[in-house]
């Protein structure tokens, strides 16, 4: 009897084994396919997988992988088949897959070869649906080659370097300003020596450290043939995280060209001066104050655009929408610029979808107003600039939030967008309250969660509620709990 027992034990391991990995096998969040190591036919799926791609749990069982819709296309599948047998591992990053009901979808696709007991070799491929990742830095690849265009196009002498006066890159306008043939030319010279009088570089350094931005700073700059150019710069710092300064975005200006081509403009045109402030809180040319009620759209992706939007007050959301399914990309507030893609194109369409969050004021700017203060007002294209790539940055840390940081955090860093933390905001904002299931959207977590968060943040100081419609953001205190 105890001999009978003995040898049942290993047997009912084995069931319990089992047993765990069918439930893990069934309730993975990620695709699971089983397949026969020497023929490549399908032996099973898990549910995961069916609701993936839509096809019914008979349609794939039997099959060899490279019959099965979604992989029918991909001309190496049988290929990377033969490479598996080899090598016994397979990994694609990204790869396009499309469902039984026609979406495209984005997947990372990881295969292992293994043994089973009695010498069978079977292969799993783990799938896993990255598709709201890919759309978020398409979304970003796309406000890069934006950003690089008007860069190029800036008519003022546009460049980022490091503080020892590296070049880390810069425009045609800036190459030509110092007498260099070509930009790569001009990537070679080190930015120190531009300047005749070393002193005065170590003070531009000292006040950009202290301030972080310095507007109509002049200085004296020396071109390839020698001689000198009186320059007004507008630059911005980087810091690390160790608040050190990482990198300089300037913008240099010829001063005697633009007091010269100011000078005409006042004796033949009695055209008033460009104030940049004016130009972006008031009516005019071109340009129209509009109030826009919470949840009604400023314009549709995939439509023609034909305005820039620059938000007074409130707060706007933009987002994508691939084959049905809608991802948000950036919560703006007040001081930022929807639609800017408007100006990238003579027949432009909007790549996403902005709407209101909150009742809203708006500077609508025509797009022939815009391209027109973009090419004869170097204020405007220096301070544009700026933002673009200060936009850049923004969607950078949004991707490594999605892929890195916590609900809470990415909560936290929507409020402070919200709050215009870090382009001129207010260490205390009052914003618009907007509904939680909004914030959830934005966060991509639930309701319930949010009001959680919101809670904490409340009594830890972080916000204030100020009535009905109205919170108030500390954006010092929440931006050290981002940081920590």
């Amino acid at each position: 009897m105890q001999e009978e027992m003995q040898s049942k034990r290993p047997q009912e391991a084995l069931r319990a084994s089992e047993l765990r990995y069918r439930r893990l096998f069934e309730t993975a969040q990620d695709g699971i396919l089983i397949l026969n190591a020497h023929t490549g036919h399908i032996t099973d799926v898990n549910p995961f997988m069916v609701n993936l791609l839509g096809y019914s749990y008979d349609e794939f069982i039997g099959r060899p992988l490279w019959e099965i819709g979604p992989f029918k296309d991909i001309k190496e599948c049988k290929l990377a088949f033969l490479e598996l047998q080899e090598k016994e591992y397979i990994r694609y990053e990204s790869l396009p897959l499309e469902t039984k009901d026609g979406r495209s979808i984005a997947v990372e696709f990881v295969s292992n070869v293994y043994g089973l007991s009695g010498g069978t070799r079977v292969i799993q491929c783990n799938i896993r649906d990255i598709t709201k990742r890919k759309q978020v830095e398409d979304a970003r690849h796309r406000t890069d080659e934006e950003a690089r265009r008007f860069f190029e196009a800036n008519p003022a002498g546009s460049y980022v370097a490091s503080p020892d006066g590296r070049l880390i890159t810069c425009n045609s306008a800036f190459a030509r300003m110092l007498g260099f043939a070509s930009v790569e030319e001009a990537m070679k010279v080190d930015l120190v020596s531009l300047y005749p009088d070393r002193a005065s570089r170590e003070v531009f350094l000292r006040l950009l450290r202290k301030r972080g931005r310095l507007e109509h700073n002049e200085a004296e700059l020396r071109r390839k043939d020698g001689s000198l150019v009186h320059a007004v710069e507008n630059a911005a710092a980087a810091f690390d995280e160790r608040g050190e300064l990482a990198e300089i975005h300037g913008c240099l200006m010829d001063a005697s060209e633009w007091k010269q081509t100011n000078q005409l403009r006042q004796a033949h045109e009695k055209k008033p001066l460009f104030h940049l402030k004016t130009f972006l809180s008031k009516a005019g040319p071109g340009r129209t104050i509009v109030f826009v009620p919470g949840k009604q759209i400023l314009f549709e992706q995939g439509k023609r655009g034909n305005a820039v939007f620059y938000i007074l007050a409130g707060a706007v959301k933009l987002t994508v929408d691939a084959q049905g399914k809608e991802s948000t990309i950036a919560l703006l507030g007040p001081g930022t610029f929807a639609g800017k893609e408007c100006i990238a194109s003579p027949r432009p369409r909007s790549t996403a979808s902005a709407r209101a969050l909150t009742n809203c004021t708006i500077l609508r700017i025509e797009r022939k107003e815009m391209l027109h203060v973009i090419q004869h007002e170097k204020t405007f294209a220096a301070f544009f600039l700026d933002y673009l790539l200060a936009r850049i940055s923004r969607y950078q840390e949004v991707i490594m939030d999605q892929l890195l940081n916590s609900s809470e955090k990415r909560l936290a860093r929507a409020l402070l967008s919200l709050a215009n933390f870090g382009n001129g905001g207010k260490a205390e904002a009052v914003v618009p309250k907007i509904h939680q299931e909004e914030l959830a959207g934005i966060v991509g977590t639930t309701r319930a969660r949010i009001s959680f968060f919101m809670n904490r943040f409340r009594k830890l100081g972080f916000v204030a509620y100020k009535g009905q419609s109205s919170i108030t953001i500390r954006t010092a205190k929440l931006s050290g709990f981002v940081m920590a």
